[in-house]
């Protein structure tokens, strides 16, 4: 750079410092004009434009780059307006303008001084330059807090769920606790526990949140191994296939604890039986006895399954054959239908289970037994 640009712009960065005071009064009245900068404070705003003035007349001068400890300053200027809720869009105007203002009293002082059009453009763009270069400090300033926020805003959601899921708070407790996810004492929720053997518990808990809805989602999180949320309604939306969720409700607050333990009841009947996708206590109404009572099952196991079970070649052929029988209202050509087989084979294998076990498949209370013992062939053979 030659020294008669140097010179003219080391001219226009001396006074244009000394206009620094009416600079800030310009552009806290800029700022007044931005909703969400209510909460900054003036002396804040004036003291940052002073701080680009300075900058402004250095880089005019040569020095484009004053080093990490501005970089710093306009990181923690970002992280401060994000932890006052100024959004990052208000954030970015209220800097462009300051720099925009400080690029037009540098062409109107240039041009009072008879600088050069070489000298103007030079001292424009350095003045965008440094903008660009501190502008991202800013901004990334502002994501840090940001992500901070958020990460803070999970953590006690997080912990929230837990002690309401657990029951270790009062209805107040919860109330003052959960005042920004939405929990009010007058309302009613549902409750759903969910697992999943191919999702994580995180991504797991998305889902939920994406099919329950981000305004019906109060509470999410994983927990035990598992996603949990508490809901303003019960999920509509589509789960993943290999998802299985009890879901209980609706309930006040001082019940979800109980709304937790019913839903963590009604997931593990239906791991055990297998089902797949959200169940509630309708679905579930029979099978959750059969869960609640082992000893029942085995005696009913002993009944009718264990005789079966000893003519090992066509044992498992006769159970699947009963099972298709009583799930279809004991309809004999449903049945042979579903099993792809002739009725007067099925007939047979139902009279050759009748022998074995001396059962009486025309008498409602046997065939509920023989249900139960099937439900409960059907758990013990299913993993936890």
């Amino acid at each position: 750079m030659s020294a008669s640009l140097k010179a003219q712009l080391a001219l226009v960065a001396g006074k244009l410092l000394l206009r620094a005071g009416d600079l800030a009064t310009a552009q806290c009245e800029a700022t007044a004009g931005i909703g969400s900068y209510s909460v900054v404070p003036a002396p804040e705003v004036r003291q940052s434009v002073h701080r680009d003035v300075v900058r402004v007349t250095a880089a005019l001068r040569g020095e484009e780059h004053p080093g990490d400890e501005v970089a710093r300053d306009e990181r923690e200027t970002g992280r401060r307006r994000a932890l006052q809720g100024v959004p990052v869009a208000d954030v970015l105007a209220a800097y462009r303008h300051g720099i925009a203002l400080l690029r037009d009293e540098f062409l109107r002082i240039a041009r009072d001084q008879g600088v050069s059009t070489d000298a103007m453009l030079l001292g424009v763009e350095r003045i965008w330059r440094l903008g660009d270069h501190y502008g991202d400090e800013l901004l990334a300033g502002h994501r840090e807090a940001g992500l901070d926020l958020t990460r803070r805003a999970e953590r006690q959601r997080t912990a929230l769920l837990a002690h309401v899921l657990e029951g270790t708070m009062t209805t107040e407790q919860m109330v003052a606790a959960g005042a920004g996810f939405g929990l009010a004492a007058d309302r009613r929720y549902w409750v759903l526990r969910a697992r999943s053997a191919s999702t994580d518990p995180l991504a797991l808990t998305r889902m939920l949140e994406r099919a329950a809805g981000p305004r019906h989602t109060v509470l999410a999180g994983a927990y035990g191994g598992d996603a949990a949320t508490v809901l303003s309604r019960p999920v509509t939306g589509e789960l993943a296939d290999d998802v299985t969720a009890g879901l209980a409700g609706p309930a006040g607050l001082s019940q979800l604890h109980d709304g937790f333990a019913e839903a963590t009841r009604l997931l593990e009947a239906a791991t055990r039986f297998g089902h797949r996708g959200i169940v509630d206590r309708r679905r579930m109404a029979l099978r959750l006895p059969v869960v609640n009572d082992p000893e029942l099952g085995k005696h009913l196991h002993a009944r009718y399954i264990a005789p079966v079970e000893a003519e090992s070649a066509i044992g498992d052929t006769l159970l699947t054959s009963v099972e298709a029988y009583l799930s279809r209202r004991r309809s004999i050509p449903e049945a042979a239908a579903a099993l792809s087989i002739h009725v007067n084979t099925l007939r047979y294998r139902l009279d050759r289970f009748a022998a074995l076990t001396r059962a009486d498949l025309q008498n409602t209370e046997t065939t509920f037994e023989i249900w139960w013992a099937l439900q409960y062939r059907r758990m013990c053979a299913s993993p936890l």
